[in-house]
């Protein structure tokens, strides 16, 4: 009974261990859903839009092949199709019913488009020659755009593959409880097996009959075999049944211990905390959700902005290349730079400009827009001493096939008063416009005022309109300076000053009280002539480094630029318009005509 009990527990154990390898094996589903274009239309551009990316759950695998290059890029589906613009392409969807990829050709006016790559919309880029292969696990609102050079036409063949939950929870129980079974049988085995072995012992009979052996006869030939040395047996082995069994009991534990391991997967257990379904969103935050529009840019797009603005920076601070410098900076901070550029050209001992640090970023202000231009507010510490003020960099980006540039670099104020108070950077602010006169002061007027504070200082009608007691800019440009310069120029020659119109935008972001953080410049231009007629006046070092000359009989100028922050209250507020940092240099500088 023993034995049958152990062959029973035997044949349930492999049925078992059977079963759940087969859940994992033959029966086991396939691991990915494949979905492939059939046929698509010649276009420069294929778009794969969000949607069809999650028509399924998971980590999205993406096979493109095709002649040539290859280029792969995502970012948020609004950037993409605005980046597309007018451009012919190709749109893919999923079609349920046969789980292939559908193409639909959009026409557009634009036959041929840019290379897509290095563009500051995309999150993430990709490069192959024939053929290309990556993981895309992107969130909803993130879609894919497939080209060649722009000019030839897209890849055609396109996969998307999503992967399939072929867990098999049971697999683990059947395993591990046939593993049972079998360490059970080997007991039951054993059992019988040492059961049996007593059963057949020797057995003998107890009794008065029983005879006596009789005793042996003597015989001579034995007796002299027996005085004989006997000969020497060979040594018994030292492997004998008991190793022979050490042997057999390692393969079931071997086999055990495979089995007990291929069980461990959490794939092949069922799920005990299924995790709770999280709270939807009330129709009253819905609704407040899809009125706000989308940042200018994300925190991991501006990263990578800034990191690129840096090294362009350096690049060119160092080989004085304003070509270079033109791709990530244009107006004021653009003027300013090329400017320095020539002086350090004409004498290397010249200082150069405050260096772009990318980061760390302690604030990003990004418009909250989904059009162009865009644009966003950075202030970037310096990486090595805190004890430095930190530089706010406005960035401004025109199209959406034109990279950010730098609009301005405003170094900010040393001052114990606090940085005005600003959303978050991933709800951005509205950009206020121009004449926006929900201000103290519209950015048009705090332009004006703070340009007549420059010239007459605290005689200024403005003057009471501005916080001048924390005003140190005021020392380097306004009346006081101006009249110490004058006072230095000597001889038969005149200096004047007369205001000088920015290049740069008024740009006006909102604050949360409704205030602005507006940037804005300006400039003034001096000019220095000679009071007599033929009179010949030797130049300053300025005009020396940026035009080599050393004296003229017309006369000179000297623009100097004014890149400014200011934090504008709302109107009726009794704050006053705050001065946040300062930038000046200069800008032009020649001889009169």
């Amino acid at each position: 009974m023993r034995f049958v009990a152990a062959i029973v527990s035997f044949v349930l154990a492999f049925v078992l261990i059977g079963l759940g390898l087969a859940q994992r094996t033959v029966f086991a589903g396939p691991e990915r859903l494949v979905a492939e274009t059939s046929s698509m239309d010649d276009a420069p551009v294929t778009l794969i839009e969000s949607e069809t990316l999650h028509a399924h759950d998971g980590r999205q695998r993406l096979n493109i092949s095709g002649p040539g290059d290859i280029v792969a890029v995502y970012g948020r589906t609004a950037d993409v199709q605005a980046w597309i613009g007018d451009a012919t392409h190709n749109v893919l969807t999923l079609d349920e019913e046969s789980d292939s990829l559908e193409a639909e050709l959009v026409e557009g006016e634009e036959e041929t488009v840019p290379s897509a790559l290095g563009s500051d919309l995309w999150l993430a880029e990709y490069t192959g020659e024939a053929a290309l292969t990556f993981m895309a696990n992107v969130p909803e609102g993130i879609s894919v755009l497939v080209m060649s050079n722009g000019k030839e036409a897209a890849p055609k063949d396109v996969s998307i593959a999503w992967p399939l939950d072929n867990r098999t929870p049971w697999a683990g129980p059947l395993i591990v409880a046939g593993v049972v079974l079998l360490i059970a049988g080997i007991g039951l085995y054993l059992w019988a097996l040492a059961h049996w072995r007593r059963m057949r012992g020797p057995r003998r009979k107890s009794g008065k009959g029983q005879k006596m052996p009789r005793p042996p006869k003597y015989s001579a030939r034995k007796a002299a075999k027996a005085v004989r040395p006997a000969a020497p047996r060979p040594e018994a082995s030292t492997r004998g049944r008991r190793s022979g069994r050490a042997r057999i009991a390692v393969v079931p534990g071997l086999l055990i211990g495979s089995l007990v391991f291929t069980g461990c997967s959490p794939d092949m257990w069922p799920r005990i905390d299924e995790p709770e379904p999280s709270p939807s969103a009330t129709a009253g935050a819905e609704a407040s959700v899809a009125a706000l529009k989308d940042v200018a840019v994300t925190e991991a797009q501006l990263r990578s902005i800034m990191a690129d603005i840096a090294t362009v920076a350096a690049e060119a601070d160092a080989s004085l290349d304003a070509d270079l410098l033109a791709t990530r900076f244009e107006g004021p901070a653009l003027e300013m730079r090329k400017s320095n550029y020539v002086m350090r050209a004409a004498d290397g001992a010249q200082p150069a400009p405050t260096p772009v640090h990318a980061e760390p970023i302690a604030l990003s202000l990004p418009q909250q827009t989904d059009a162009w231009p865009r644009v966003a507010l950075v202030i970037v510490q310096d990486p090595e001493d805190e004890t430095v003020v930190p530089m706010a960099y406005v960035l401004q980006q025109e199209s959406p096939r034109e990279n950010y540039r730098v609009q301005y670099g405003v170094k900010l104020q040393a001052t114990e008063q606090p940085f005005p108070q600003v959303a978050a950077e991933t709800v951005g602010a509205v950009r206020y416009s121009p004449d926006n006169k929900f201000l103290k002061l519209t950015p048009e007027q705090v332009a004006t005022a703070y340009a007549d504070v420059l010239l007459n200082g605290t005689a200024s009608e403005y003057a009471e309109e501005f916080d001048l007691e924390n005003d140190s800019f005021l020392s380097i440009a306004g009346p006081d300076a101006r009249a110490a310069r004058a006072a230095a120029v000597s001889g038969p020659v005149a200096l004047a000053t007369t205001p000088a119109e920015g290049t740069g935008e008024r740009i006006a972001l909102a604050t949360n009280d409704t205030g602005a953080l507006l940037t804005l410049n300006f400039g003034d231009t001096e000019t220095v002539t000679p009071t007599e007629a033929g009179a010949t006046i030797s130049v300053g070092p300025t005009v020396k480094l940026m035009t080599g000359l050393t004296e003229t009989t017309k006369g000179v100028y000297v623009t100097y630029g004014y890149q400014l922050l200011f934090y504008v209250p709302p109107a009726g507020s009794d704050e006053k318009i705050r001065l946040i940092g300062a930038t000046e240099g200069v800008t032009a500088a020649g001889e009169l005509p």
